[in-house]
């Protein structure tokens, strides 16, 4: 009887030791092929249907284009069609160098532009008897400009309160070591352009520093049949103190009670379209009468919702 116990007992040690037999692994690994296989089936059926959110096209820009801001021969460039989230990263590494160059800067000012941009000097002459701090408003810097580099003046239009041009550069100055220069830290391009192959709007955003494209972002948007401007690119609100000038409507735009500063868009690579997306009520746009009280508002309430990158900049951020 005792052998009978110890021989069970070996038999039974024998078989845990053995681990699983053939017909269990057999039908482990069958149950685990056929799960694989279903996930890799379903994987690849929600990567043939989903939706395409970046797709490369080929825009005709224009040799003239193509050379004005990326300095290359041919007409046509390469770009993602909206909305593009990997572009969108490439806009917010650019928006961070502006905001750099922002911080660094002594002197901020917006120009409108309605064609490409030739001109961008890296150092500006003051005249005889102009002090820089003299120049307070983009219309001042754009004067002054054409007077001492008088091919400018093709370039940059006149504009004030609210741009309603397509195209724009905002110019960073800096200290210049020099009581007769002003220095150029930086000059973005901002460029909407209609596009026929294919119907369309090339939009970018580029940076030059020294005459030499250091950063950039472009993207396509395909025509969706909204035809509205992308405008304005550039608000200006003048200091509070001039209203003592009666200009009329231009009187709206006198709200700063410091300093003067901008309003600044940029386009979207991760929205679908430039087209407006919002309205503001129209009951905004009642000023009041009440108080007398400036109501730019209807000048750029069209660009509520449209994009994601909007700055308030200072004229002279370093005060």
């Amino acid at each position: 009887m005792k052998l009978s116990l110890h021989s069970a007992r070996q038999l039974s040690s024998l078989r845990s030791n053995s681990g699983f037999s053939l017909v269990e692994v057999m039908v482990a690994s069958t149950i685990a092929a056929s799960v694989l296989t279903g996930a890799a089936l379903a994987f690849n059926a929600i990567g043939m249907n989903q939706r395409k959110i970046s797709t490369i096209v080929s825009i005709e820009i224009g040799e003239s284009s193509a050379k004005s801001y990326y300095d290359i021969s041919g007409s046509t460039v390469n770009t993602y069609k909206t909305p593009s989230y990997g572009r969108a990263a490439r806009a917010d590494r650019v928006r961070s160098r502006f905001w750099d160059d922002v911080s660094h800067a002594s002197a901020v000012f917006c120009l409108a532009r309605d064609g490409l941009n030739s001109f961008r000097p890296v150092y500006i002459p003051l005249s005889d008897g102009v002090d820089g701090r003299s120049l307070d408003s983009s219309e001042s810097f754009r004067v002054h400009l054409s007077k001492v580099m008088s091919q400018s003046s093709s370039v940059y239009k006149s504009w004030r309160g609210s741009s309603s041009f397509n195209n724009g550069s905002i110019f960073i100055l800096q200290p210049s070591g020099f009581s007769d220069f002003l220095a150029v830290r930086a000059i973005y391009d901002i460029d909407i352009q209609s596009t026929v192959k294919p119907l369309g709007t090339y939009a970018s955003v580029k940076r030059y520093s020294w005459n030499v494209l250091t950063d950039y972002y472009d993207v396509f948007y395909p025509d969706d049949e909204k035809g509205v401007p992308f405008q304005p690119l550039f608000v200006f609100h003048e200091k509070r103190t001039r209203l003592i000038h009666n200009e009329g409507t231009m009187d709206n735009f006198k709200t700063a009670s410091d300093m003067p500063f901008y309003f600044i868009w940029w386009p979207d690579p991760a929205v679908s379209s430039l087209g407006r997306l919002n309205r503001v009520s129209e009951l905004s746009f009642v000023r009041s009468s009440e108080f007398e009280l400036p109501n730019p508002l209807p000048a750029y309430s069209d660009m509520a919702g449209r994009t994601n990158y909007f700055f308030t900049v200072p004229l002279y951020p370093s005060m």
